[in-house]
């Protein structure tokens, strides 16, 4: 008997296969044993004409990653036609970006009204929809009114290969505690309160570092102006963010008073907790079960410069154990949130839509 044919999933629209997201899923994918094919289209609601004009192949699944809202009808169309099951993998609302986090909108304009009712049309033609944590699988459904049944869970993860525990910098006992923030600036990481936070340990032996790029990176160095103890960090290559990681002692996660805010786990604390760095983070029950009984994490309240500086100081005091709570993060990562983990939730969602077939 010949080796069994390889199964083959199209990945539709304009998304960076460089992001981490993608990354991910692709990995995870191959590992699985799919071919993983790309399909770009040039405009995203004519796509499935470009796709027939250019002799595209029905494949065994198609996929339409995060983002790429833009994308999904011209793809829905062209898998109906073909009896071709669906993953869609959104991982934010476009709604919920514009009303609900940057507040662009409000949720009873016109607009707004229009956006929801556009976007819940679209994931409810999809045999899977994936969300990045339960509580966005609760926002898909009563936001949207996706069917529970049809959300899995895949959590975001991160490229292993890149960040990974080992060769810790040597650090003076006697230096400053270092306190990381990477990320790209977006008002759910709450970065203002990070700032209040550095000033209000003034005072302490300990050293803010701010690593990242962003819409609100100029307002938050203007925010940031007179305290001593924070440095933003130039841009390093995304292979260098390790480095930075495993120089400092904790990790923060997001501080901020959207809802989104509260129905995350970022990409920032699945990286710490890879390289081996405990997190502060604010509340948040998307996380594991787990999450509430490991010293690794420590949860305070959103929005709360005073709760986020009493937690650094904290750890202050408690120095000797940094190197059991580096082991700790890791411990808490390979058992929660590593790949490992990401391959059985892809697992149960490839097998539901490929159970659930054509989309309706």
């Amino acid at each position: 008997m010949g080796d069994p044919v390889q199964k083959k999933v199209l990945r539709w629209g304009r998304s960076d296969p460089l992001y981490s997201r993608n990354r991910v899923c692709k990995a995870l994918l191959e590992e699985l044993g799919w071919k993983v094919i790309d399909f770009n289209p040039h405009v995203c609601c004519l796509g499935d004409l470009e796709a027939i004009l250019r002799g595209v192949q029905a494949p065994d699944l198609l996929w339409i990653p995060c983002f790429r809202q833009r994308d999904a009808a011209a793809a829905i169309r062209w898998a109906k036609r073909r009896g071709v099951p669906i993953i869609f993998d959104p991982f934010i609302s476009s709604w919920d970006k514009k009303v609900l986090e940057r507040q662009i909108w409000k949720a009873d304009e016109r607009r707004a009204k229009r956006l929801l009712k556009w976007e819940a049309r679209l994931f409810s033609q999809v045999g899977c929809l994936l969300a990045d944590t339960a509580c966005h699988a609760d926002f898909f459904h009563t936001r949207m009114g996706v069917p529970m049944d049809r959300i899995k869970l895949l959590y975001i993860g991160t490229d292993e290969t890149v960040f990974k525990p080992g060769d810790d910098p040597v650090r003076d006992p006697a230096s400053p505690l270092r306190v990381l923030y990477h990320g790209c600036y977006v008002p759910l990481h709450g970065t203002e309160h990070i700032v209040e936070a550095a000033r209000l340990t003034q005072h302490l032996p300990v050293e803010w570092l701010l690593l990242g790029w962003g819409k609100y990176k100029r307002a938050t160095e203007e925010r940031a102006k007179g305290i001593s103890n924070i440095t933003f960090l130039n841009k390093v290559p995304y292979t260098e963010v390790p480095r930075i990681i495993k120089s400092a002692d904790v990790v923060l996660g997001v501080f901020g008073t959207t809802e989104k805010a509260s129905r995350v786990i970022a990409n920032k604390v699945y990286e710490a907790m890879a390289c081996g760095r405990p997190v502060i983070n604010e509340h948040c029950a998307g996380y594991p079960e787990a999450a509430r009984h490991t010293k690794a994490i420590t949860f305070i309240p959103p929005g709360d410069p005073q709760a986020l500086a009493g937690a650094v100081a904290d750890l202050l005091s408690r120095r000797s154990e940094l190197a059991a709570l580096n082991q700790e993060a890791r411990r808490f990562f390979e058992e929660q949130l590593s790949m490992r983990v990401l391959k059985a939730q892809m697992e149960l969602a490839l097998g539901f839509a490929l159970r659930a077939g054509r989309p309706t």
